[in-house]
């Protein structure tokens, strides 16, 4: 290669402020929202797979050696393997993605209320100044313009009137809790639900007049279609783990509006 083809590759290449890793997609979605190209994001459990029984590979485990910064945010990859990552590197910064907010109940969903959100984003800024100082103007403009785009979700979620749902792993509480709906979850302490307890489950959804039934593909749908067809709701396919949250919130709000003018 000449020295002119090199050049060029060097000054082609995107120059990152910070190398980051994180446990889950939709961190990196509410990062780079307010650091758009100014980070590399590694994350260390990819699309399909759940945070409470993937393995990170060589090449995540390379990534996590070369970052600066390491976002958890409660889930079981982090219990299970942020020792691990301090070993690898012991130079790191943890940061809990959700530090100000107490995760009720060990649900550490919390990237699925809009309010919730802007507490999380606000840690990022935080942790971005502190290493970055440089780009502190625009991660502040960029964060502004992410939690405004929060603002137009809460008014929007605060129109729906179907009062509960039925989903079958409880990924959607703080959601539901944000805007005054019951999350039914058929799925109990981790575990499949018995014929008892899921005729309960769909007693309680007929009491509480329930439409729709959402589904998660990271989880098993044999049962949330067993009650939808029981009490005649629709079916919403829903993944909690999509890159920006905000996405994933529209689509709840989308789906709960449904057959309100029915």
């Amino acid at each position: 290669m000449s020295v002119k083809k090199l050049i060029i590759l060097i000054i082609s290449l995107p120059l990152f402020a910070l190398n980051i890793s994180v446990t889950i997609l939709p961190q990196k979605g509410v990062i780079k929202a307010i650091a758009k190209d100014k980070v590399k994001i590694n994350v260390m459990v990819p699309p399909g797979n759940s945070p409470a029984t993937y393995s990170p590979n060589f090449s995540q485990l390379k990534a996590v050696k070369n970052s600066q910064i390491y976002f958890t945010i409660g889930v079981p990859f982090d219990k299970k393997y942020l020792s691990k990552i301090k070993e690898i590197n012991p130079s790191i910064e943890v940061v809990d993605f959700g530090k100000w907010i107490k995760k009720e109940n060990n649900n550490p969903h919390i990237w699925l209320s809009p309010a919730l959100l802007m507490l999380q984003a606000k840690v990022v800024l935080n942790t971005l100044i502190k290493k970055d100082s440089k780009n502190k103007d625009f991660y502040i403009k960029n964060y502004n313009e992410f939690v405004n785009s929060l603002n137009l979700l809460e008014k929007e979620g605060f129109n729906i009137r179907q009062k509960a749902f039925i989903t079958f792993h409880p990924s959607f509480y703080y959601f539901a809790k944000d805007f005054l709906i019951k999350e039914i979850a058929i799925q109990k302490e981790g575990k499949s639900p018995s014929f008892a307890y899921l005729a309960k489950i769909i007693k309680t959804a007929k009491q509480n007049g329930v439409k729709t039934v959402i589904i998660s593909p990271e989880f098993p749908t044999k049962y949330a279609k067993i009650v939808a067809s029981k009490i005649g709701a629709k079916v919403a396919v829903i993944s909690p783990l999509k890159e920006d949250p905000r996405n994933t919130i529209k689509e709840l709000i989308k789906a709960l509006k449904w057959m309100q003018l029915k």
